[in-house]
């Protein structure tokens, strides 16, 4: 009897491992594939419809919100982010925040602020699986670059000081002068519930990335602060 139940309770471990693996192939590469083949066909799709002179703003899809003025089509493909010192470059970027938009690559929170406004432009992307965009951006340290590039410009970001990080307690001196700077911290580690990161600060120009902390877990959320630093217009058709 004893060597029965041994023999159910392997049976039940062993299926519960090849569950696991079977997950695991899922979420580190299976899923990278999907959010490889839609970046590359939304990348693909960006640059034709920059490249093509404006338009008159599409209707929205069926069972979506039209979009209203100042802000992105929800779902559409609208920018490309770049963060070299965290790994990645020209990772495109999609209008919001759900889970089946963030399986395609990094989103843009509705009703924050768009790249270059004053406020909080503000995105999350996963850390884990569907392409990890964000896995390094615990990386960035002071004063890195986070570029977003949109339709008609190109807007550098410097990472705010970092405290415990080279340059922290040392002068910010990597914008224009006059520049407003907020004392809020370049990374910080938050409950999940803080949505107040993605709040404005005064009249700054913020840039604010979020994603799940630590990897492989989603009890926390490591938040990124940058400042607009620089503006490169675009020629445009």
């Amino acid at each position: 009897m004893l060597s029965k139940i041994i023999g159910v309770i392997g049976e039940l471990l062993l299926t519960a491992g090849v569950l696991v693996a079977l997950f695991a192939f899922y979420l580190l590469y299976w899923s990278g594939l999907e959010t490889g083949k839609a970046q590359q066909q939304a990348r693909d799709e960006l640059q034709q419809a920059w490249s093509t002179p404006a338009s008159a703003p599409a209707p929205a899809p069926e069972g979506t919100e039209p979009a209203v003025e100042g802000s992105w089509m929800p779902g559409s493909a609208v920018a490309l982010i770049s963060a070299p010192k965290a790994g990645f470059s020209d990772f495109v970027v999609f209008e919001g925040v759900s889970q089946e938009v963030l399986r395609s690559g990094p989103g843009h929170y509705p009703g924050t602020a768009l790249p270059g406004q004053v406020g909080n432009s503000s995105y999350a992307a996963h850390r884990d699986g569907h392409g990890a965009p964000f896995d390094n951006i615990d990386r960035l340290q002071t004063c890195d670059d986070i570029t977003v590039e949109t339709r008609d410009a190109i807007y550098r970001y410097k990472v705010l000081p970092v405290d415990g990080m080279a340059g922290a307690g040392e002068s910010f001196d990597c914008v224009p002068e006059g520049t407003n700077v907020p004392e809020i911290p370049g990374q910080h580690i938050v409950t999940p519930d803080r949505a107040d990161v993605l709040n404005p600060v005064g009249d700054a120009t913020l840039l604010t990335l979020t994603t799940c902390h630590p990897q492989w877990d989603n009890t926390h959320r490591l938040i990124i602060h940058a400042v607009l630093a620089g503006v490169e217009t675009k020629e445009v058709n």
